[in-house]
């Protein structure tokens, strides 16, 4: 075994300790996938959680790196960094939401009445912690990885634990992650001009964004597809595959049929 270099304690750095592996051997078993009704095959895909449309404000100052007399084109473009869901704990049937983005702005400005353009980029983050309510249960199961259910022995003399020997159970399970596909953006702003100068140009732009969001929440599930019942009849009824739709006949159809009846009772 190597000499323990540190692993960044005491404030050394280096190698960890590697231990010299002596010996392994591994056993497998297969399992048929678990489901209702077929025995396989099943379907693993993207289940989609919710559809959920978030909505931020936010305030934000630019300052100009020139001063502007007129402000020519701005373009606006909306992207997350940040977009990662957990099951909660105190509401069922909810997952707490942390959401991180960006608007990149790019503005197009002229100094005087007359001359060059003057292109400028700024980027405005915002961010948003919310409960968002899920309509189809996420999967989660919990990991055990300390060692709370530990083996002990009987020692020799069968008064106590054999200090010797011992052991421990521990086992993870690892879970789909819940994503976010984002699907829509938009970008409500106003701009206020502020700090003129004696010429008439401003260098600041106070900027008072609506940004609203619509992504889907998407997580890895495994899916029976023969265990789906055929959604209601509803105000909207929409065909199920298993049913044969007839197309509507029109109106040349419905005479052609009367006439031909007609003739067929003659």
């Amino acid at each position: 075994m190597k000499k323990n270099t540190g692993c960044g304690n005491n404030g050394h750095s280096g190698s960890c300790d590697v231990s010299r592996t002596k010996t392994v051997d591994c056993f497998t078993r297969s399992f048929a996938p678990i489901a209702d009704i077929q025995n396989v095959p099943v379907y693993d895909i993207p289940v989609v959680l919710a559809e959920v449309e978030l909505q931020a404000d936010v305030e934000a100052d630019i300052k100009l790196p020139t001063p502007a007399r007129e402000i020519k084109w701005i373009r606006k473009n909306v992207s997350l960094k940040q977009c990662k869901a957990i099951p909660s704990i105190q509401n069922p049937g909810y997952v707490k939401l942390f959401v991180t983005g960006v608007v990149h702005k790019n503005i197009q400005y002229v100094e005087e009445c007359s001359g060059y353009i003057t292109d400028f980029s700024t980027d405005i983050d915002f961010s948003c912690n919310q409960q968002v309510k899920v309509f189809n249960t996420p999967l989660e199961f919990p990991s055990r990885k300390s060692s709370v259910d530990e083996r002990r022995f009987l020692d020799k003399t069968g008064h106590g634990a054999d200090h010797t020997t011992g052991g421990s159970r521990t086992f993870e399970f690892y879970n789909d992650p819940i994503d976010c596909k984002l699907i829509f953006s938009e970008v409500n702003d106003l701009d206020l001009f502020k700090e003129f100068n004696r010429f008439g140009q401003f260098e600041k732009i106070t900027e008072k964004m609506e940004i609203t969001l619509f992504f889907k929440l998407l997580q890895n599930q495994q899916f029976n597809p023969k265990f789906v019942q055929p959604p209601k009849k509803g105000a909207c009824n929409l065909p199920w595959p298993a049913q044969k739709v007839q197309p509507q006949a029109t109106a040349r159809e419905k005479f052609v049929e009367k006439i031909q009846g007609m003739y067929r009772i003659r």
